[in-house]
C-alpha cells in the first residue's frame, strides 16, 4: 500500500514529503510535522531566557513531543483516514476520488452523516469492515453485473460503503466477541504462568534439599516440558 507521507516543516522542499508516518519517529507541533532530528535542530536555534537550548534540553523536549504526538487522537485518526483512502484507491483501481466521498467519510467518522447512523464510525473501523467484507462485496457486485446492473468505480464505492455501514452492528458484535476471547486467552495464559511459577518454586525448594545428591537432582526443564 502507498506510504503515508507528510511534509517536514524544516527540511522538505515545496511539493516534497519525506516523513513516513507509519515508520519514522516524527513530531506534530503547531500544526506542522517535523522529523525527530529536524525538530531538535530547530529547538537548539531558539533561546530560552536569552540562552540557546543545549542538545540534551532540545532532545528532552523532542522525546516528550514524540510521545504526545503518538497519543494524539487527531493524528491517529488522520493516519487511519489515509490508510482507508489508499486501500480504496488500490482495491477499486482509482487514482482520484471525488471531494464528496471525502466529505462523506468524514461525516461518518464524526457521527454527522445521517440520523439513521446515530454513532460515529471511525476510519479504522470502516477500513476493517471493508477488508473483512471484500469477498462478499465482490460477490454482490458480480451478481449485479450478471443482472445488467453495472456501475462505475465511484458508484460502486458508494454502493459498497452503504453495505458496510448497514453491517456496522454485526461488526461491533464480532469485535466484542474478539475482545472477550482475547481477555479469556490472556486469563488462561496468566493462569498457566501462575501455576508454572508455583511448580518452579516447588522444584527450586526440592533442589535445595537434594543439593548434595547430584544423581537425584530434579531437571526443571523436563518438568516444564511435561506441563506444556
Amino acid at each position: 500500500m502507498k506510504e503515508i507521507l507528510r511534509k517536514c516543516y524544516v527540511c522538505d522542499k515545496p511539493r516534497t514529503k519525506t516523513i513516513k508516518l507509519e515508520t519514522d519517529k516524527f513530531i506534530f507541533y503547531n500544526n506542522s510535522y517535523f522529523h525527530y532530528d529536524c525538530f531538535i535542530k530547530l529547538q537548539m536555534k531558539k533561546k530560552k531566557n536569552g540562552v540557546e537550548l543545549t542538545y540534551d534540553q532540545a532532545k528532552d523536549l523532542a522525546d516528550k513531543m514524540v510521545i504526545k504526538t503518538s497519543q494524539s487522537e487527531v493524528i491517529n485518526s488522520l493516519i487511519d483516514r489515509d490508510r482507508l483512502t489508499y486501500w480504496i484507491y488500490e482495491n477499486y483501481n482509482l487514482t482520484v476520488l471525488p471531494v464528496l466521498f471525502f466529505q462523506k467519510i468524514k461525516q461518518i467518522n464524526d457521527g454527522t452523516f445521517s440520523t439513521r447512523v446515530n454513532t460515529p464510525i471511525s476510519y479504522y473501523d470502516l477500513l476493517q469492515m471493508f477488508k473483512k467484507m471484500k469477498t462478499y462485496l465482490d460477490k454482490v457486485n458480480n451478481n449485479n453485473e450478471r443482472k445488467g446492473k453495472k456501475i462505475d468505480s465511484v458508484g460502486r464505492i458508494n454502493y459498497d460503503l452503504a453495505i458496510v455501514i448497514n453491517n456496522y452492528d454485526d461488526y461491533l458484535k464480532w469485535k466484542q466477541k474478539q475482545k472477550a476471547e482475547e481477555i479469556e486467552n490472556t486469563e488462561t495464559k496468566n493462569d498457566i504462568i501462575s501455576k508454572n511459577n508455583i511448580n518452579i518454586n516447588t522444584i527450586t525448594s526440592l533442589q535445595r534439599k537434594n543439593n548434595q545428591k547430584e544423581s537425584e537432582e530434579i531437571n526443571i526443564a523436563d518438568i516444564l516440558d511435561e506441563v506444556f
